[in-house]
């Protein structure tokens, strides 16, 4: 007997309606540093999952859709992270800021969602195409999902890594875990009101 490889489907699943909708952020996850291939390079790279649900829009058993985005950890001027964020904040990050900005800042934070549907391998997929700020006057629902925010860096890393559930602990690098990192410097807090983190 061979060893059979085959399509498991994927499970069976709700697909997030496409469209604008009104997120809130509820998970910020360290993925820890990733194998990737650019350009026909390997390359190693950070990468964190910012994950947002829409209370909009909820599914057959009554809990809101939820979408998630993988992004490279870094703020250089052609991040996705950096362009998501600046949009969501609605202002460029000054120098300062620049220097050290901690992402479990938005953990909590409201913003506009635009989802996509993207069809591949046969299968169609609700991707975040952008992340933009709420409109003035509109205040973002609480989460109802349980706050995540997770580092590799994080002095208690490893109990809160055996508390995420089984299939976000599949897609952490937990090299991480077993060696300590450099720590990333401290976010600068910047006050402004019209900033909403």
């Amino acid at each position: 007997m061979g060893l059979l490889a085959k399509d498991s489907g994927g499970g069976n699943f709700e697909l997030t309606p496409a469209g604008n909708h009104i997120g809130v952020c509820y998970m910020v996850c360290d993925l820890g540093d990733q194998d990737i291939e650019w350009q026909g390079t390997a390359k190693v790279q950070r990468k964190v999952r910012i994950s947002w649900e829409l209370p909009g829009e909820l599914m057959a058993d009554g809990r809101p859709f939820s979408v998630s985005k993988k992004y490279t950890l870094s703020l250089s001027d052609k991040a996705n992270l950096r362009k998501d964020l600046e949009s969501w904040r609605g202002r460029a990050f000054t120098d300062a800021e620049l220097d050290g900005f901690d992402l479990f800042n938005v953990v909590g934070k409201g913003c506009m969602i635009n989802v996509i549907h993207e069809t591949g391998n046969g299968k169609t997929y609700a991707n975040v195409a952008s992340v933009a700020s709420l409109p003035k006057g509109v205040t973002a629902p609480q989460p109802s999902n349980t706050p995540v925010a997770f580092s590799l860096d994080d002095e208690d890393a490893v109990n809160k890594f055996n508390a995420l559930p089984d299939w976000l602990q599949k897609l952490i690098n937990t090299k991480g875990l077993e060696a300590p990192r450099e720590p990333v410097p401290a976010g600068n807090d910047f006050l402004d009101d019209d900033i909403p983190f």
